[in-house]
């Protein structure tokens, strides 16, 4: 998938080039996933066991299919305005402690997490919240060497403000990627040959910026990245 944008203001463009990047994912998601159910479908008509790793393989074609129609269906609601945000006072420490855990769940990986020694209070939505820091955690693993830790860390940088960092050392981002990563359909180089709408990190400014809250990023060629939300904080 190339990295492009339709023009700005170009709705429908906009949308041509959503539907060709959903269609795109959403048929390499389909095809391998047809071929192990009709496997499985031969295995149990001639009495034999459905291979587990076979199910496991189907459930996560299955996982990342619906992840893809969430996906759209955000992007369709963060432009309308529309995204569900119900924020309430919460302890941003476990907001992080428990997105790094779900995050593990699904996916095995070595991460460090550095947390204050005092809380940090702010009025979030934590499920939205969560859903950032496993996004970023996400792109954070997928393009770090094999072996190499991704850190996440929580900190208050000024009174009434917390910053929330997710650090990989990764091939990093070139200044004009920067520039570009948070918009629709966009894509760094490093993402080549990976699937993804490109719709991730901009769903994430959209949650951000209900909080109130600022996302960017700092990378240098072959330096890793370090992606960061500020946010109000009590």
């Amino acid at each position: 998938m190339k990295n492009e944008t339709a023009p700005p203001g170009d709705s429908d463009a906009d949308a041509n080039l959503a539907l060709a990047a959903a269609a795109h994912e959403i048929k390499n998601a389909l095809g391998p996933l047809a071929m192990t159910l009709q496997l499985a479908e031969r295995q149990a008509q001639a009495g034999k066991p459905v291979a587990t790793a076979d199910l496991t393989f189907a459930r996560a074609q299955v996982r990342r299919l619906s992840a893809l129609v969430e996906d759209l269906l955000d992007q369709t609601r963060a432009d309308l305005g529309n995204l569900a945000f119900r924020p309430q006072p919460a302890d941003l420490s476990a907001v992080v402690t428990d997105a790094v855990d779900t995050f593990r769940r699904g996916k095995p990986a070595s991460i460090v997490v550095e947390l204050p020694p005092e809380p940090i209070s702010g009025a979030v939505d934590a499920g939205r919240l969560q859903q950032v820091i496993v996004n970023l955690l996400e792109n954070a693993t997928r393009y770090s060497p094999v072996g190499s830790d991704v850190t996440v860390r929580l900190r208050q940088p000024a009174p009434g403000r917390a910053r929330i960092e997710v650090g990989d050392r990764g091939p990093g981002l070139l200044i004009e990627e920067q520039a570009r990563i948070f918009d629709r359909f966009v894509r760094g180089a490093a993402s080549e040959g990976t699937s993804g709408l490109g719709l991730g990190l901009y769903l994430c400014r959209a949650i951000v910026e209900q909080h109130r809250g600022t996302i960017g990023v700092d990378s240098a060629p072959g330096a890793g990245a370090t992606f960061w939300v500020d946010l109000p904080a009590a």
